[in-house]
């Protein structure tokens, strides 16, 4: 019904994930696979594509105001996926989710202040913690070797937390790298130990939709009080419908003094909206392209179970089990490589693939590979035969 077969060229074209090869790796690497950044190797849904076309031939793009249409189609979305009620004042527009954050952090820290994350993790809230001043304070999470798992200290934590200096904390739920899903009993004491310390909680819900059967989304906000009026929630149809060139996200800030003080942040830059093209593709995305969804998420399980079973038969590679997310977090010590460097030119010069390298995601994500899943099958199946040819030339 749906066409996710059919590989799109993007070689050589704006896309960033394939730019990145020729910017960093020079001529010579044409044939490199890019599977690093998350964006998906599949045609948009035919749903959004007719409503940008139709936009594109009748619309006139000037300036923008986002329609009761567009809130409903969010809301509607919360409430259906996610059992998640949202009110229309709560909602903030943004181009994407870290200029989200970003603002938020200018607006609820200062410079010198300490903000906690969760190494490894998205490397941008790294980025966006340097970037405002702040010193970071990481709860770097515990990987269990034995049984390939996740877990939050949260004795560490709690130490983290309790610093006067501290005034926020970055959540990624589900994770990104690693594809945890947090429970809603770890979401809650997260909160607690927040609420205790008036630690300013917020949570890039980015890959909520890519939830796998047994491990079920709680968004933050379905906490209920005084959980939900602690925390900003991010998201965006960007993730769930590969839009991030079409810029668009949400932000949910149930407090009325924590939505003015963001306001006043985002009106220092000029103001936060979406692009035009983006609240096409929201509404669309969100009303229309639902059973485009899941189909996809079929495709992706599916993907899952090619890379399982190629790790199952190949020691030296162990696939962190994601509960969400369409990434795959692998761990690639096995190999024998002295180091993240020397993992990166196996991957990149001999393997002839380009993977976002762990060590991206802090130094405790050394030895591992982030692999993108959201692409047709035979592309990963050739990339995975490409990484298996250049492991057995290891020692030549």
């Amino acid at each position: 019904m749906f066409d996710f077969e059919t590989r799109p060229e993007r070689r050589h074209t704006t896309s960033i994930k394939w730019r990145l090869i020729e910017d960093e790796l020079g001529e010579g690497h044409d044939d490199v696979i890019a599977m690093s950044v998350a964006d998906m190797e599949f045609v948009p849904a035919p749903q959004i594509v007719d409503a940008i076309v139709d936009a594109a031939r009748n619309d006139v793009f000037g300036y923008d105001y986002a329609t009761d249409d567009y809130y409903d189609a969010v809301i509607g979305w919360m409430r259906r996926r996610h059992g998640l009620d949202i009110d229309r004042q709560w909602i903030r527009l943004s181009d994407g989710v870290m200029p989200a954050i970003n603002t938020a952090l200018r607006a609820f820290t200062h410079p010198g202040d300490t903000i906690v994350i969760q190494r490894p993790v998205y490397y941008p809230f790294t980025d966006a913690a340097r970037n405002n001043g702040l010193t970071i304070s990481n709860n770097a999470l515990v990987y269990d070797d034995a049984a390939h798992t996740y877990t939050i200290d949260f004795d560490d934590l709690a130490n983290r937390l309790a610093d006067p200096r501290c005034t926020a904390m970055l959540l990624c739920n589900p994770h990104n790298p690693v594809g945890r899903v947090w429970t809603a009993d770890e979401l809650r004491r997260i909160g607690d130990l927040c609420i205790r310390h008036d630690v300013l909680l917020l949570v890039d819900e980015i890959h909520a939709d890519f939830t796998r059967p047994g491990h079920p989304m709680t968004m933050f906000g379905m906490l209920g009080e005084p959980y939900a009026s602690h925390a900003i929630e991010f998201t965006a149809p960007t993730k769930t419908f590969n839009l991030a060139g079409l810029l668009c996200s949400n932000a949910f800030i149930r407090d009325a003094r924590m939505r003015e003080r963001y306001d006043t942040a985002a009106a220092n830059i000029g103001g936060l909206t979406v692009s035009h093209f983006g609240l096409v593709a929201c509404i669309a995305a969100y009303n229309d392209a639902e059973a485009w969804f899941d189909a996809l998420l079929d495709v992706l399980e599916r993907n899952r179970a090619v890379l399982d079973r190629f790790a199952l038969t190949h020691p030296w590679m162990t696939v962190v089990e994601p509960e969400g997310t369409y990434l795959a977090w692998v761990d690639m010590r096995g190999i024998g490589l002295p180091d993240a460097d020397a993992l990166c030119a196996f991957m990149r010069e001999r393997a002839r693939v380009y993977c976002d390298e762990g060590a991206l995601f802090g130094p405790e994500g050394a030895g591992f590979e982030r692999i993108n899943l959201a692409c047709p099958t035979p592309l990963l199946e050739e990339v995975l035969a490409r990484i298996d040819a250049a492991v057995a030339t290891l020692g030549e």
